[in-house]
C-alpha cells in the first residue's frame, strides 16, 4: 500500500513536470520572430540567436520577451557564465549583483555542445526561466535578472550593436 502511493506521487510529480515543461515549449513556439543574428568570434560561429515576441515587433520594456540561442561551438559553463558576468560588468551592473546571479546560472546552466538550443524567456510578470533544448530548467528568481539578461545584446550600450540591431529590427 505504502509502495503503491509512493509511486502513483513519482507519477504525479513526473506527469506535471513534462506538462509544465510543455506549456513553457508550446508558449514559446507561439512566439514570432523579430529579427536574428549570428555571433562569431574571429571567423567561428559561437551562436545564432534570435529575439520573439508574440507580435513579432521589438518594443523596449515590453514583455514577454524570447532569446533563443542555438549554439554552434562547445562552451564550457564555466565560461557562458564568466563571459555573461563580463557583459555585465561592461554595462555597470554592481559586482555583488553580478556575483549573486553567476551562482545561481551556475547551478541552472549547462554546459553546451554544437546543436543545443538555450532559450530564455521573460514573461509579462517579469519572471524567467531557462529552457535547454526544449525543457524548463530554472530560472533566477528577481525581478531585475530578466532585463539584465536581455540588456546583453538588447542594450543601446550592448559590445554587440551590430547583433543589437538585426535582433531588434527585421530586415536589416
Amino acid at each position: 500500500m505504502k509502495s503503491t502511493r509512493i509511486l502513483i506521487t513519482l507519477f504525479i510529480i513526473c506527469f506535471s513536470t513534462q506538462l509544465a515543461t510543455a506549456n513553457v515549449t508550446s508558449s514559446v513556439n507561439q512566439f514570432k520572430t523579430v529579427g536574428t543574428a549570428e555571433m562569431r568570434w574571429l571567423m567561428f560561429p559561437l551562436y545564432q540567436i534570435a529575439l520573439k515576441t508574440p507580435n513579432g515587433k521589438y518594443q523596449q520594456n515590453s514583455y514577454p520577451k524570447v532569446l533563443d540561442i542555438t549554439y554552434r561551438r562547445s562552451i564550457e559553463k564555466r565560461h557562458l557564465i564568466s563571459a555573461t558576468d563580463q557583459q555585465w560588468q561592461r554595462l555597470g551592473l554592481p559586482q555583488s549583483q553580478r556575483q549573486q546571479w553567476t551562482q545561481q546560472l551556475n547551478n541552472i546552466w549547462p554546459s553546451v555542445k554544437p546543436g543545443d538550443q538555450l532559450a530564455f524567456q521573460v514573461n509579462a510578470d517579469g519572471k524567467n526561466t531557462f529552457i535547454y533544448n526544449g525543457r524548463n530548467i530554472g530560472g533566477v528568481a528577481d525581478q531585475q535578472f530578466g532585463e539584465s539578461f536581455l540588456s546583453i545584446w538588447l542594450s543601446p550600450n550592448t559590445s554587440q550593436p551590430g547583433i543589437r540591431q538585426r535582433l531588434i529590427s527585421p530586415g536589416s
